[in-house]
C-alpha cells in the first residue's frame, strides 16, 4: 500500500506564491488586517510596504541596498525601514517584532532551493508568523506542475492532519470518501469525473478542473505551499 515509508514533518507555516509584483500587491488586501505585523523583505524603494501599511497594524521595511532604503525612508516618512540584508536573521531578530506575516521580494530568478531554506528559517526565528507571501517565478512553477502522492492521486493519507482536507475535497468534487487504512477520505471521481483520465495532475489540473480551493490547497499540502490569489483570509 502506497505510504508506507518514511514519513515526514510536512506541516507548517501556508506560503502564498505569486509570479510578478502586481500579484505580490494584491494579495495585501486579501491575507493582511488591522491585528497584522508585517515585514516586507526586499522592500526596494518602499512601494510595497506602503500599501502593506494601509492594511495593517504596524509594518516594517528592510532592504539590503543604502539607496533603496534612503529613498524609502525620505518617501514614506510614516514607515519604519531598515538596511537589512534578508539573509541576517540576528538583525530581524534585533528588531524585536513579533511579526504575524511576512513578505519576500528576494528571490527573482533565484533557484528554488536556497529560498526554501531562508522560509524555514524565518518560520525558526519568528514563531508568531502566521503566513509567507513569496515572488518568486520558478518556485509558483515547480509548485504548478506538482502532484502529491498519494493524497491527491489515491485520496488516501496516513497523515491524520491532512485526512480533513481529503474528506473537504471529496465532497466538493462530487467524488464521495472511502477510507483506507483507517483514515476517511477520497478526491473521488477526481477532477476530470473518472479515475484515470490520462490528463496531467498538479495544481495547474486542479484549478482547470475547478474542485476548488480546497482541492488546490490539498494539492499544494506536501510542499506547505498555496499558489495565486486565493479567497480572503480575514
Amino acid at each position: 500500500m502506497p505510504g508506507r515509508g518514511q514519513r515526514h514533518e510536512l506541516g507548517g507555516v501556508p506560503v502564498i506564491v505569486v509570479e510578478n509584483v502586481q500579484d505580490y500587491r494584491d494579495c495585501v488586501p486579501y491575507y493582511v488586517n488591522k491585528d497584522d505585523v508585517c515585514l516586507e523583505l526586499g522592500c526596494a524603494q518602499g512601494c510595497t510596504t506602503a500599501v502593506l501599511a494601509e492594511h495593517a497594524k504596524e509594518v516594517v521595511g528592510v532592504d539590503k541596498s543604502a539607496f533603496n532604503f534612503k529613498v524609502a525612508e525620505g518617501r514614506y516618512t510614516h514607515i519604519e525601514f531598515h538596511e537589512i540584508a534578508a539573509e541576517d536573521i540576528s538583525a530581524l531578530l534585533r528588531l524585536g517584532k513579533r511579526f504575524t506575516k511576512i513578505f519576500l521580494d528576494i528571490s527573482g530568478s533565484q533557484p528554488v532551493g536556497p529560498l526554501a531554506a531562508l522560509i524555514e528559517k524565518y518560520e525558526r526565528a519568528f514563531p508568531d508568523v502566521s503566513l509567507f507571501v513569496v515572488k518568486a517565478y520558478r518556485l509558483k512553477k515547480l509548485v504548478g506542475l506538482s502532484t502529491v502522492f498519494p493524497e491527491e492521486v489515491l485520496g488516501t493519507t496516513r497523515n491524520p492532519s491532512t485526512a480533513f482536507m481529503i474528506k473537504a475535497a471529496g465532497a466538493g468534487g462530487g467524488g464521495g470518501l472511502h477510507e483506507v487504512n483507517g483514515v476517511s477520505g477520497g478526491l473521488g471521481a477526481g477532477r476530470s469525473g473518472r479515475r484515470g483520465s490520462g490528463r496531467r495532475g498538479g495544481l495547474g489540473g486542479a484549478l482547470r478542473g475547478h474542485v476548488g480551493a480546497v482541492a488546490v490547497a490539498l494539492a499544494a499540502f506536501g510542499t506547505g505551499l498555496v499558489v495565486g490569489r486565493a479567497s480572503s483570509r480575514r
